[in-house]
Protein backbone atom coordinates (compact mmCIF):
# COMPACT_ATOMS: atom_id res chain seq x y z
CA UNK A 1 0.00 0.00 0.00
CA UNK A 2 1.20 3.50 -0.92
CA UNK A 3 0.72 6.59 1.01
CA UNK A 4 -2.09 8.68 -0.11
CA UNK A 5 -3.09 12.11 -0.77
CA UNK A 6 -6.67 13.38 -1.54
CA UNK A 7 -7.23 15.25 -5.16
CA UNK A 8 -10.30 18.29 -5.69
CA UNK A 9 -11.50 19.31 -8.33
CA UNK A 10 -13.00 22.85 -7.55
CA UNK A 11 -14.90 23.22 -10.94
CA UNK A 12 -16.62 20.17 -10.68
CA UNK A 13 -18.21 20.21 -6.56
CA UNK A 14 -21.26 22.11 -6.54
CA UNK A 15 -21.56 22.16 -2.71
CA UNK A 16 -24.39 19.57 -2.41
CA UNK A 17 -22.47 18.05 1.14
CA UNK A 18 -22.57 14.78 -0.26
CA UNK A 19 -19.17 14.14 0.84
CA UNK A 20 -20.02 15.32 4.45
CA UNK A 21 -23.17 13.08 4.57
CA UNK A 22 -20.88 10.24 3.47
CA UNK A 23 -18.40 10.61 6.00
CA UNK A 24 -21.04 11.04 9.03
CA UNK A 25 -22.70 7.52 7.53
CA UNK A 26 -19.53 5.66 7.80
CA UNK A 27 -17.99 7.41 11.06
CA UNK A 28 -21.17 8.68 12.81
CA UNK A 29 -20.47 6.60 16.04
CA UNK A 30 -17.08 7.76 16.26
CA UNK A 31 -18.36 11.48 15.55
CA UNK A 32 -20.00 14.69 17.59
CA UNK A 33 -19.47 16.85 14.87
CA UNK A 34 -18.58 16.68 11.05
CA UNK A 35 -15.17 15.45 10.32
CA UNK A 36 -15.21 17.11 6.97
CA UNK A 37 -16.58 21.05 5.99
CA UNK A 38 -17.49 22.60 2.42
CA UNK A 39 -16.29 26.27 2.31
CA UNK A 40 -18.12 28.29 0.02
CA UNK A 41 -16.31 31.52 -1.38
CA UNK A 42 -18.55 34.48 -2.49
CA UNK A 43 -21.70 33.09 -0.69
CA UNK A 44 -23.40 36.16 -1.42
CA UNK A 45 -23.06 36.58 -5.14
CA UNK A 46 -20.86 39.58 -5.18
CA UNK A 47 -21.00 40.26 -8.76
CA UNK A 48 -17.11 41.16 -9.92
CA UNK A 49 -16.36 37.78 -7.86
CA UNK A 50 -16.47 33.99 -8.59
CA UNK A 51 -18.26 31.52 -6.33
CA UNK A 52 -16.72 27.90 -5.86
CA UNK A 53 -16.99 25.08 -3.20
CA UNK A 54 -14.16 23.72 -1.09
CA UNK A 55 -14.67 20.13 0.42
CA UNK A 56 -12.00 20.00 3.50
CA UNK A 57 -11.01 17.49 5.69
CA UNK A 58 -7.92 16.61 7.42
CA UNK A 59 -5.05 16.51 4.57
CA UNK A 60 -3.28 13.81 6.28
CA UNK A 61 0.13 16.07 6.13
CA UNK A 62 3.65 14.82 5.36
CA UNK A 63 4.75 16.93 8.29
CA UNK A 64 1.49 17.57 10.45
CA UNK A 65 1.61 20.04 12.74
CA UNK A 66 -0.97 18.19 15.31
CA UNK A 67 2.01 15.68 15.06
CA UNK A 68 4.81 17.90 15.87
CA UNK A 69 2.94 19.79 18.59
CA UNK A 70 0.87 17.63 20.68
CA UNK A 71 2.21 17.29 24.33
CA UNK A 72 0.78 13.67 25.09
CA UNK A 73 2.15 12.08 21.76
CA UNK A 74 -1.34 11.44 21.28
CA UNK A 75 -0.71 11.25 17.21
CA UNK A 76 0.62 8.77 14.80
CA UNK A 77 1.24 8.83 11.38
CA UNK A 78 1.10 5.07 9.39
CA UNK A 79 3.89 5.02 6.97
CA UNK A 80 1.71 2.77 4.35
CA UNK A 81 -0.68 4.89 3.83
CA UNK A 82 0.44 8.16 5.49
CA UNK A 83 -2.98 8.59 7.35
CA UNK A 84 -2.34 10.74 10.51
CA UNK A 85 -4.44 9.05 13.61
CA UNK A 86 -5.60 11.03 17.01
CA UNK A 87 -5.68 8.33 19.44
CA UNK A 88 -8.41 9.62 21.73
CA UNK A 89 -7.54 7.38 24.78
CA UNK A 90 -3.88 8.83 24.95
CA UNK A 91 -5.57 12.25 24.50
CA UNK A 92 -5.60 14.37 27.74
CA UNK A 93 -7.94 17.11 25.42
CA UNK A 94 -4.83 20.13 25.88
CA UNK A 95 -6.84 21.26 22.86
CA UNK A 96 -3.39 22.77 21.63
CA UNK A 97 -3.04 20.52 18.39
CA UNK A 98 -6.27 22.81 17.36
CA UNK A 99 -4.24 25.87 17.60
CA UNK A 100 -1.63 24.58 15.97
CA UNK A 101 -3.47 22.65 12.84
CA UNK A 102 -3.21 25.47 9.90
CA UNK A 103 -6.15 23.35 8.36
CA UNK A 104 -8.80 23.68 11.19
CA UNK A 105 -9.10 19.12 11.09
CA UNK A 106 -9.04 18.59 14.72
CA UNK A 107 -11.94 18.97 16.63
CA UNK A 108 -12.76 18.70 20.36
CA UNK A 109 -15.52 16.03 21.40
CA UNK A 110 -16.89 17.90 24.17
CA UNK A 111 -18.47 14.75 25.54
CA UNK A 112 -15.34 13.07 26.00
CA UNK A 113 -12.57 15.79 26.30
CA UNK A 114 -11.13 14.65 23.59
CA UNK A 115 -10.20 15.07 19.76
CA UNK A 116 -11.02 13.78 17.01
CA UNK A 117 -10.82 14.16 13.18
CA UNK A 118 -10.91 12.38 9.48
CA UNK A 119 -9.27 9.03 10.26
CA UNK A 120 -8.66 8.66 6.20
CA UNK A 121 -11.02 5.51 6.30
CA UNK A 122 -8.39 3.13 7.19
CA UNK A 123 -10.85 -0.24 7.20
CA UNK A 124 -11.91 0.87 3.78
CA UNK A 125 -8.42 1.66 2.52
CA UNK A 126 -7.43 -1.92 3.66
CA UNK A 127 -9.96 -3.96 1.31
CA UNK A 128 -8.81 -1.49 -1.87
CA UNK A 129 -12.08 0.58 -1.39
CA UNK A 130 -11.87 4.43 -1.50
CA UNK A 131 -13.19 6.59 1.23
CA UNK A 132 -16.49 6.75 2.00
CA UNK A 133 -16.34 10.98 1.40
CA UNK A 134 -14.72 10.22 -2.39
CA UNK A 135 -16.80 7.13 -2.96
CA UNK A 136 -20.20 9.02 -3.13
CA UNK A 137 -19.39 12.48 -4.24
CA UNK A 138 -21.72 12.52 -7.09
CA UNK A 139 -20.00 15.32 -9.31
CA UNK A 140 -16.37 13.09 -8.82
CA UNK A 141 -14.79 16.44 -7.48
CA UNK A 142 -13.23 14.14 -4.53
CA UNK A 143 -10.88 11.94 -5.28
CA UNK A 144 -7.44 10.04 -3.94
CA UNK A 145 -4.21 8.84 -5.30
CA UNK A 146 -0.78 8.02 -4.57
CA UNK A 147 0.70 10.44 -3.12
CA UNK A 148 2.79 13.06 -5.46
CA UNK A 149 5.70 14.41 -3.75
CA UNK A 150 5.97 17.17 -6.49
CA UNK A 151 2.14 18.73 -5.94
CA UNK A 152 1.91 22.47 -5.32
CA UNK A 153 1.61 23.19 -1.60
CA UNK A 154 0.49 27.18 -1.73
CA UNK A 155 -1.48 29.54 -3.58
CA UNK A 156 -4.58 27.76 -3.00
CA UNK A 157 -7.80 29.70 -1.93
CA UNK A 158 -8.72 28.24 1.97
CA UNK A 159 -5.12 26.45 2.35
CA UNK A 160 -3.01 29.16 2.80
CA UNK A 161 1.32 28.45 2.64
CA UNK A 162 2.44 26.57 5.65
CA UNK A 163 5.37 23.84 6.29
CA UNK A 164 2.76 20.96 7.28
CA UNK A 165 3.34 19.50 3.44
CA UNK A 166 -0.71 18.72 3.21
CA UNK A 167 -1.01 15.47 1.12
CA UNK A 168 -4.10 16.98 -1.00
CA UNK A 169 -3.56 18.13 -5.03
CA UNK A 170 -6.22 20.92 -6.25
CA UNK A 171 -7.05 21.36 -9.83
CA UNK A 172 -7.07 25.03 -11.06
CA UNK A 173 -9.78 27.22 -10.88
CA UNK A 174 -11.60 28.03 -14.14
CA UNK A 175 -12.91 31.44 -12.89
CA UNK A 176 -16.44 31.35 -14.47
CA UNK A 177 -18.41 34.19 -15.57
CA UNK A 178 -19.98 36.77 -12.45
CA UNK A 179 -22.72 35.28 -11.23
CA UNK A 180 -24.72 38.60 -11.48
CA UNK A 181 -24.93 39.36 -15.28
CA UNK A 182 -26.13 42.90 -16.96
CA UNK A 183 -26.14 45.83 -14.45
CA UNK A 184 -24.08 45.85 -11.19
CA UNK A 185 -25.62 46.03 -8.32
CA UNK A 186 -24.97 49.60 -6.08
CA UNK A 187 -22.55 49.07 -3.86
CA UNK A 188 -25.32 50.17 -0.96
CA UNK A 189 -27.64 47.44 -1.91
CA UNK A 190 -24.57 44.82 -1.85
CA UNK A 191 -23.38 46.14 1.47
CA UNK A 192 -25.95 44.39 3.70
CA UNK A 193 -24.66 40.79 2.39
CA UNK A 194 -21.18 41.27 2.57
CA UNK A 195 -21.32 42.82 6.07
CA UNK A 196 -23.49 39.39 6.80
CA UNK A 197 -20.64 36.87 4.84
CA UNK A 198 -17.96 38.65 6.53
CA UNK A 199 -19.39 38.10 9.95
CA UNK A 200 -15.68 36.02 10.86
CA UNK A 201 -17.19 32.64 12.53
CA UNK A 202 -16.40 32.53 16.71
CA UNK A 203 -13.08 32.42 16.67
CA UNK A 204 -10.87 29.24 18.77
CA UNK A 205 -9.28 30.82 20.95
CA UNK A 206 -11.08 33.92 22.89
CA UNK A 207 -10.73 35.30 26.58
CA UNK A 208 -13.68 33.87 27.83
CA UNK A 209 -12.75 30.38 27.00
CA UNK A 210 -8.90 30.89 28.19
CA UNK A 211 -9.51 32.63 31.76
CA UNK A 212 -7.34 29.77 33.36
CA UNK A 213 -4.38 30.24 31.09
CA UNK A 214 -4.80 34.10 31.58
CA UNK A 215 -4.25 33.59 35.49
CA UNK A 216 -2.09 30.73 35.27
CA UNK A 217 0.88 32.81 33.06
CA UNK A 218 -0.25 35.42 34.93
CA UNK A 219 0.74 33.86 38.32
CA UNK A 220 3.67 31.76 36.89
CA UNK A 221 5.92 35.15 35.98
CA UNK A 222 4.95 36.68 39.11
CA UNK A 223 5.91 33.62 41.18
CA UNK A 224 9.17 33.37 39.02
CA UNK A 225 10.11 36.95 39.64
CA UNK A 226 9.59 36.91 43.07
CA UNK A 227 11.66 33.74 44.00
CA UNK A 228 14.38 35.50 41.44
CA UNK A 229 14.37 38.67 43.50
CA UNK A 230 14.39 37.04 46.78
CA UNK A 231 17.83 35.49 45.99
CA UNK A 232 19.27 39.12 44.95
CA UNK A 233 17.96 41.16 47.88
CA UNK A 234 14.51 41.35 47.21
CA UNK A 235 11.53 40.41 49.47
CA UNK A 236 11.53 37.31 50.84
CA UNK A 237 10.13 34.75 49.66
CA UNK A 238 7.26 32.97 52.36
CA UNK A 239 7.08 29.59 51.56
CA UNK A 240 3.54 28.42 52.65
CA UNK A 241 2.58 31.27 50.16
CA UNK A 242 4.77 30.01 47.46
CA UNK A 243 3.13 26.57 48.30
CA UNK A 244 -0.39 27.83 47.73
CA UNK A 245 0.83 29.50 44.51
CA UNK A 246 2.23 26.59 43.35
CA UNK A 247 -0.79 24.87 43.90
CA UNK A 248 -2.95 27.56 42.40
CA UNK A 249 -0.86 27.09 38.96
CA UNK A 250 -1.34 23.46 39.22
CA UNK A 251 -4.78 23.82 39.16
CA UNK A 252 -5.67 26.52 36.93
CA UNK A 253 -3.13 24.86 33.81
CA UNK A 254 -5.06 21.22 34.55
CA UNK A 255 -8.24 23.00 34.91
CA UNK A 256 -7.65 23.82 30.80
CA UNK A 257 -7.72 19.82 30.12
CA UNK A 258 -10.90 17.93 28.77
CA UNK A 259 -9.44 15.16 30.86
CA UNK A 260 -7.42 16.03 33.38
CA UNK A 261 -6.41 12.33 34.67
CA UNK A 262 -4.38 12.37 32.18
CA UNK A 263 -1.95 15.69 32.63
CA UNK A 264 0.85 13.38 33.34
CA UNK A 265 1.14 12.65 29.13
CA UNK A 266 2.05 16.38 28.57
CA UNK A 267 5.81 15.54 29.40
CA UNK A 268 5.79 12.69 26.97
CA UNK A 269 6.71 14.65 23.32
CA UNK A 270 9.89 16.86 25.08
CA UNK A 271 11.87 16.43 21.15
CA UNK A 272 9.48 18.66 19.40
CA UNK A 273 6.42 20.13 21.54
CA UNK A 274 6.50 23.65 23.62
CA UNK A 275 4.03 23.09 25.31
CA UNK A 276 5.63 19.57 27.11
CA UNK A 277 8.64 21.90 27.52
CA UNK A 278 6.64 24.40 29.49
CA UNK A 279 5.19 21.35 31.36
CA UNK A 280 8.55 20.36 32.20
CA UNK A 281 9.90 23.60 33.35
CA UNK A 282 6.68 24.52 35.52
CA UNK A 283 7.06 21.37 37.32
CA UNK A 284 10.88 21.32 37.69
CA UNK A 285 10.91 25.42 39.07
CA UNK A 286 7.90 24.38 41.89
CA UNK A 287 9.10 21.42 42.58
CA UNK A 288 12.79 22.71 43.41
CA UNK A 289 11.09 25.83 44.67
CA UNK A 290 9.45 24.02 47.08
CA UNK A 291 12.15 22.12 48.20
CA UNK A 292 14.20 25.55 48.45
CA UNK A 293 11.30 27.19 50.72
CA UNK A 294 10.79 23.78 53.11
CA UNK A 295 14.24 22.08 53.06
CA UNK A 296 17.38 23.28 51.25
CA UNK A 297 17.65 26.83 49.81
CA UNK A 298 20.65 26.15 47.73
CA UNK A 299 18.23 24.90 45.30
CA UNK A 300 16.87 28.46 44.91
CA UNK A 301 18.76 29.68 42.48
CA UNK A 302 18.13 26.34 39.97
CA UNK A 303 14.40 26.80 40.85
CA UNK A 304 14.74 30.76 39.41
CA UNK A 305 16.45 29.77 36.23
CA UNK A 306 13.65 26.31 35.21
CA UNK A 307 10.67 29.27 36.27
CA UNK A 308 12.26 32.26 33.76
CA UNK A 309 13.10 29.10 31.35
CA UNK A 310 9.35 28.13 31.94
CA UNK A 311 8.16 31.73 30.83
CA UNK A 312 10.47 31.16 27.69
CA UNK A 313 8.73 28.19 27.63
CA UNK A 314 5.45 29.94 27.68
CA UNK A 315 5.68 32.22 25.09
CA UNK A 316 7.78 30.16 22.51
CA UNK A 317 4.16 27.76 22.45
CA UNK A 318 2.00 30.55 21.76
CA UNK A 319 3.68 31.34 18.24
CA UNK A 320 1.32 28.97 16.76
CA UNK A 321 -1.90 31.73 17.51
CA UNK A 322 0.14 34.93 17.19
CA UNK A 323 0.88 36.69 13.94
CA UNK A 324 2.05 40.00 14.83
CA UNK A 325 5.25 40.21 13.20
CA UNK A 326 8.34 38.16 12.00
CA UNK A 327 10.04 37.66 15.45
CA UNK A 328 6.62 37.89 17.29
CA UNK A 329 7.20 40.28 19.93
CA UNK A 330 4.66 41.47 22.16
CA UNK A 331 4.18 43.27 25.50
CA UNK A 332 2.17 40.86 26.91
CA UNK A 333 5.00 38.10 26.81
CA UNK A 334 5.48 36.20 30.42
CA UNK A 335 9.54 35.91 29.78
CA UNK A 336 9.03 40.13 29.61
CA UNK A 337 6.35 40.61 32.69
CA UNK A 338 8.50 38.41 34.78
CA UNK A 339 11.95 40.12 33.85
CA UNK A 340 9.77 43.37 34.24
CA UNK A 341 8.62 42.39 37.96
CA UNK A 342 12.23 41.52 39.13
CA UNK A 343 13.52 44.68 38.29
CA UNK A 344 10.90 46.04 39.83
CA UNK A 345 11.01 44.18 43.25
CA UNK A 346 15.27 44.02 43.51
CA UNK A 347 15.44 47.76 42.69
CA UNK A 348 17.21 47.16 39.70
CA UNK A 349 15.94 50.67 38.08
CA UNK A 350 18.13 50.38 34.68
CA UNK A 351 16.33 46.47 33.83
CA UNK A 352 13.06 47.70 34.90
CA UNK A 353 13.10 51.28 32.86
CA UNK A 354 14.90 48.94 29.69
CA UNK A 355 12.06 46.07 30.30
CA UNK A 356 9.29 49.08 30.71
CA UNK A 357 10.35 50.74 27.74
CA UNK A 358 10.58 47.94 25.35
CA UNK A 359 6.97 46.66 26.51
CA UNK A 360 5.78 49.77 25.98
CA UNK A 361 6.90 50.50 22.47
CA UNK A 362 5.53 46.90 21.99
CA UNK A 363 2.07 48.33 23.20
CA UNK A 364 1.88 51.60 21.25
CA UNK A 365 3.42 49.56 17.92
CA UNK A 366 0.69 46.80 18.17
CA UNK A 367 -2.30 49.38 18.61
CA UNK A 368 -0.88 51.26 15.50
CA UNK A 369 -0.97 48.28 13.66
CA UNK A 370 -4.54 47.48 14.67
CA UNK A 371 -5.29 50.81 13.78
CA UNK A 372 -4.04 50.27 10.13
CA UNK A 373 -6.04 47.86 10.08
CA UNK A 374 -9.42 49.19 11.28
CA UNK A 375 -9.34 46.86 14.05
CA UNK A 376 -10.89 48.64 17.68
CA UNK A 377 -7.68 50.03 19.52
CA UNK A 378 -9.86 50.48 22.89
CA UNK A 379 -8.19 54.18 23.55
CA UNK A 380 -9.70 53.92 27.49
CA UNK A 381 -7.99 50.29 28.55
CA UNK A 382 -4.69 51.54 26.23
CA UNK A 383 -4.50 54.29 28.74
CA UNK A 384 -4.88 52.49 31.50
CA UNK A 385 -2.98 50.16 30.93
CA UNK A 386 0.10 52.59 29.66
CA UNK A 387 -0.71 54.21 33.01
CA UNK A 388 -1.16 51.33 35.74
CA UNK A 389 1.52 48.79 34.05
CA UNK A 390 4.57 51.16 32.43
CA UNK A 391 4.22 54.43 34.51
CA UNK A 392 3.17 54.04 37.77
CA UNK A 393 5.20 51.20 38.55
CA UNK A 394 8.42 52.90 37.52
CA UNK A 395 7.32 55.98 39.55
CA UNK A 396 6.93 54.05 42.42
CA UNK A 397 9.69 51.41 42.09
CA UNK A 398 12.28 53.55 44.23
CA UNK A 399 10.24 54.03 47.48
CA UNK A 400 7.75 51.20 47.23
CA UNK A 401 8.72 47.81 45.27
CA UNK A 402 6.02 45.62 46.42
CA UNK A 403 2.70 48.22 45.28
CA UNK A 404 4.86 48.85 41.96
CA UNK A 405 4.93 45.28 41.48
CA UNK A 406 1.20 45.03 42.19
CA UNK A 407 0.47 47.90 39.67
CA UNK A 408 2.37 46.10 36.66
CA UNK A 409 0.85 42.90 37.39
CA UNK A 410 -2.45 44.67 36.90
CA UNK A 411 -1.24 46.02 34.15
CA UNK A 412 -0.36 42.89 32.69
CA UNK A 413 -3.54 40.98 33.29
CA UNK A 414 -4.86 44.00 31.31
CA UNK A 415 -2.47 43.32 28.60
CA UNK A 416 -2.62 39.67 28.79
CA UNK A 417 -6.51 39.58 28.73
CA UNK A 418 -6.21 41.99 25.00
CA UNK A 419 -3.47 38.87 24.34
CA UNK A 420 -5.78 36.21 24.52
CA UNK A 421 -8.39 38.34 22.01
CA UNK A 422 -5.75 38.87 19.47
CA UNK A 423 -4.62 35.39 19.22
CA UNK A 424 -5.60 34.35 15.26
CA UNK A 425 -5.45 30.32 14.54
CA UNK A 426 -5.03 29.91 11.26
CA UNK A 427 -7.91 28.56 9.35
CA UNK A 428 -9.41 27.70 5.52
CA UNK A 429 -12.50 29.76 6.47
CA UNK A 430 -10.54 32.53 7.78
CA UNK A 431 -8.06 32.72 4.72
CA UNK A 432 -11.20 33.01 2.69
CA UNK A 433 -12.91 35.42 4.03
CA UNK A 434 -9.68 37.70 4.03
CA UNK A 435 -9.52 36.83 0.02
CA UNK A 436 -13.05 38.07 -0.22
CA UNK A 437 -12.50 41.23 2.17
CA UNK A 438 -9.14 42.01 -0.48
CA UNK A 439 -11.84 41.32 -2.83
CA UNK A 440 -9.62 39.20 -4.87
CA UNK A 441 -9.03 35.23 -5.36
CA UNK A 442 -5.83 34.03 -6.46
CA UNK A 443 -6.52 30.61 -8.49
CA UNK A 444 -5.26 27.75 -6.77
CA UNK A 445 -2.10 26.31 -9.33
CA UNK A 446 -2.20 22.35 -10.83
Amino acid sequence: MTATQFTFDPNRCTGCQACVLACWMENRELQSRPWRTVHTFNACGHPDLPVFHLSFACHHCEAPACLEHCPADAYTKDAATGAVTIHADRCMGCRYCTWACPHDAPNVNEALGTIEKCTLCPERLARGLEPACVARCPMEALGVSALDPGRPLVGVPGLPPSATAPAIAIAPLRRPEPPSQGHRPPDAAMRPYLEALLRVAHPKITLRGEWTLLLFTTVISGLAAWLGASLLGGPPLHRWTFLFLGTLVLALSTAHLGRPERAWRALLHLRTSWLSREVAAVSLFLGLGTLAAFVQPALGIPAALAGFGALFAIDRLYRVALRTGPWNLHSAHVLFNGLFLLGLLVGIRPLALVLGLVKALLYLHRKRYFADLGRPVRPAISALRLGLGFLGPLWLSATHPLLAAALAILGDLIDRAEYYDELDVATPQADLMARLRQGTTAAPVS
